[in-house]
């Protein structure tokens, strides 16, 4: 008889919970479906996990931090950054759904999750950098700011995915552009096209 790899277990269970999760939410979702997934049993679940709103929160948790090592943010580049961020999340689109889900039934904010606090503070301290050099409005805080731009890339998230890689660019300059018109300082660029 073999025995059981916990940390490969755990993985398992972790993909298993972020399909069911993102597909139904933290009240949809049901323990003996992410069980049976994983391939192994609902006790032994619980064993790795506790109770559901953990296991929810471990899933929640991995994927953010995943999202956040991908090295996206730059304070300087605020549109560039939205338009990958808006690529990661058309390729992932249960990482946003989690969050979704996460707002929905928590009513919390996600931005204040432990996982992400360490990468939030750092993004929030090189935008107030920039904003004291000019280089980005002052007429939002660094929060408002990061909470702008994740809305303005989650909207397009929710409408149906692209047809194809056009329609994608498109919406990705469409992000893109209303960043630049929102954050950076007007420096006599016109009207856009």
């Amino acid at each position: 008889m073999s025995k059981r790899n916990p940390v490969v277990t755990q993985q398992k269970l972790l993909e298993a919970a972020m399909e069911e999760f993102a597909r139904n939410g933290l009240a949809g979702a049901r323990i003996d479906r992410i069980a049976a997934a994983a391939g192994i049993s609902k006790p032994m679940l619980y064993v790795y996990f506790g109770v559901k709103e953990a296991l929810f929160d471990a899933v929640l948790a991995q994927e953010i931090v995943g999202a956040a090592q991908d090295d996206r943010f730059e304070a300087d580049d605020l549109p560039g950054y939205a338009g990958r961020t808006y690529d990661l999340l058309a390729q992932r689109p249960h990482l946003w759904r989690l969050m979704a889900w996460f707002h929905l039934e928590r009513g919390q904010d996600v931005l204040l999750l432990p996982a992400g606090h360490g990468v939030l503070e750092s993004k929030l301290a090189a935008i107030a950098t920039a904003q004291a050099q000019g280089r980005i409005t002052m007429h939002f805080t660094p929060v408002e700011i990061v909470r702008l731009v994740t809305t303005l890339v989650q909207s397009w998230c929710m409408a149906p995915s692209a047809a194809d890689p056009h329609e994608h660019n498109v919406r990705r300059k469409m992000i893109q552009s209303a960043v630049a018109r929102l954050l950076l300082p007007d420096t006599g660029r016109g009207p856009m096209k």
